[in-house]
């Protein structure tokens, strides 16, 4: 099934930028070009540092490019949940942070003229079933107590006759986050702020600062690693949930909903907004979320998602299918500042489902931590919390010690005839799990018949690898990574990509 986000068809084109060809030095290498990156090289800029951002693809195609477009000062596991967990105060701070982020960007799109559809409007979360209802009151609570312009009410602006309870936030936002990313590197790129799409980092020193490509290196004082997860081996990849969710698009003409976020919640939990571009407007549907790696993944979450919005729209055709990885830190805040073990290394992770804000914000605070200016919220974010109350001998097996080294991927076996007579039945586009000599190996074959087979367990940290139908892809439930058939490494911490095993095509 092709996937592609509603933003990468709807956002406009811009010129490719150039592939890392040489060796450079820099003052900040920052690696990826998403929204967090990109935010934090615009602000490094502006005060005066010489930037380098590197990308695997195209600037904000993945983790933002595949996002919902959503901004707000709330959380997606309740503005409840933090203040039951960290306490009132911690509440607040979360949403002044996230509320100054939107600020920002909206800064943003004014000063540098950003043609991104960005629009002030309210966020609801909408209670399905009368079983909803106490969590939509108690988030109610919470946003009041949060100082968020809130109101409780007994209906909802949708088509959605089951509604019975609805919180209203006013003055929350959307844009599309593809065009205002583009944009942003187009505006912002020049002598002082060289971006570098196509251009995979194979290996991260932290003393002194490199960051080493396919073809070339950076030199530099600092490095920010923009990734959404940080490349290599890291110990907040132990403290991170990783889950899939799924999103679709397709025309909407009539019953249009007034404009806004909206969280339903009932039996399942859906994103709904619409986005309208040249008199044409879209539904955007997200949910159909699961733990990643999760057994018997496929084509069935696009189908609820689209059962969903046909019970209640009347849409046209689907016309775009993505996905997005979210990354929830088990204390449910965010990692941002200088690495663990780092002297010169800086990550943010950890964002859960409200990356685009949380992402903005991370670009504000590591920008302001590489120029020595003090930020309001450096300790609710903190990194090194994750070792306050442990000794570095009782970290969690394989974190004892962190590298962003060049990775050696595991070999694997050939597939000789026995292995290829247990293949025969296999029909296209469906994949297996087998085992040589005591080594896993995963299949995929393509819709030309074609078989593709590469090592069973996961390049990062030798974790198993499970099919995700939905997506065409193998997917390590540990630490998020995602390879495509023939072991690309799609996304995640993974350096290097599953090794293929050769088919013994004269068995």
């Amino acid at each position: 099934m092709d996937t592609t986000s509603l933003w990468k068809g709807t956002a406009a084109k811009t010129a490719c930028l150039p592939t890392l060809q040489t060796d450079l030095n820099v003052d900040v290498a920052i690696v990826g070009a998403g929204i967090t990156g990109l935010t934090a090289a615009m602000l490094l800029v502006q005060a005066g540092k010489r930037v380098a951002v590197l990308d695997a693809y195209k600037a904000g195609d993945a983790s933002t490019g595949n996002s919902t477009g959503n901004l707000y000062a709330t959380v997606d596991l309740g503005l409840h949940t933090l203040e039951e967990l960290h306490g009132l105060e911690a509440m607040r701070r979360v949403v002044e942070s996230r509320s100054a982020a939107v600020d920002l960007i909206e800064a943003t799109v004014a000063r540098l003229n950003l043609e991104c559809g960005f629009q002030r409007l309210p966020w609801h979360l909408v209670a399905l079933d009368a079983a909803h209802v106490g969590e939509v009151e108690k988030e109610a609570l919470a946003a009041m107590r949060a100082r968020l312009h809130a109101d409780l009410r007994d209906d909802a602006p949708l088509p959605l006759d089951a509604a019975v309870k609805t919180l209203v936030v006013e003055d929350q936002a959307q844009f599309q986050p593809l065009a205002y990313v583009r944009q942003l590197a187009q505006r912002i790129g020049g002598e002082n702020c060289l971006i570098f799409e196509n251009t995979r980092v194979t290996a991260i020193d932290d003393a002194p600062a490199v960051v080493h490509t396919t073809h070339g290196k950076l030199q530099c004082q600092q490095i920010v690693i923009a990734t959404h997860t940080p490349i290599g081996i890291h110990l907040v990849q132990s403290q991170l949930e990783v889950v899939r969710e799924y999103g679709i698009s397709a025309p909407l003409h009539d019953s249009m909903p007034d404009p806004g976020v909206y969280w339903c919640i009932g039996q399942e939990r859906h994103s709904v907004r619409t986005y309208t571009e040249h008199g044409r407007t879209w539904l955007v549907v997200v949910g159909s979320a699961h733990s990643l790696g999760e057994k018997e993944v496929g084509p069935e979450r696009f189908r609820n998602l689209e059962a969903f919005a046909r019970d209640h729209w009347p849409i046209g055709p689907v016309e775009y299918r993505w996905s997005a990885q979210r990354y929830r830190a088990k204390d449910k805040l965010p990692y941002i500042g200088r690495n663990v073990d780092a002297q010169n290394t800086y990550i943010a992770t950890g964002f859960s489902g409200d990356g685009l804000t949380y992402g903005t914000l991370a670009g504000m605070m590591l920008a302001d931590e590489i120029l020595g200016r003090g930020t309001p919220w450096r300790d609710l974010y903190a990194v090194e919390r994750l070792t306050r109350d442990d000794r570095q001998d009782k970290r969690p097996q394989g974190f004892e010690q962190e590298s962003s080294g060049p990775a050696k991927p595991a070999d694997t076996p050939a597939l000789g005839a026995d292995q290829l007579s247990q293949l025969a039945d296999l029909p296209p586009c469906q994949s297996r799990k087998i085992e040589i000599d005591g080594k896993p190996v995963a299949v995929y074959r393509g819709q030309d018949g074609q078989l593709q087979a590469v090592a069973g367990k996961c390049s990062h940290m030798g974790c198993e690898i499970k099919w995700n139908g939905a997506e065409t892809s193998w997917d390590c439930d540990c630490h998020g990574s995602r390879f495509a058939p023939d072991g690309r490494v799609l996304e995640g911490p993974a350096l290097a990509p599953l090794q293929a095993a050769k088919l013994d095509q004269g068995a």
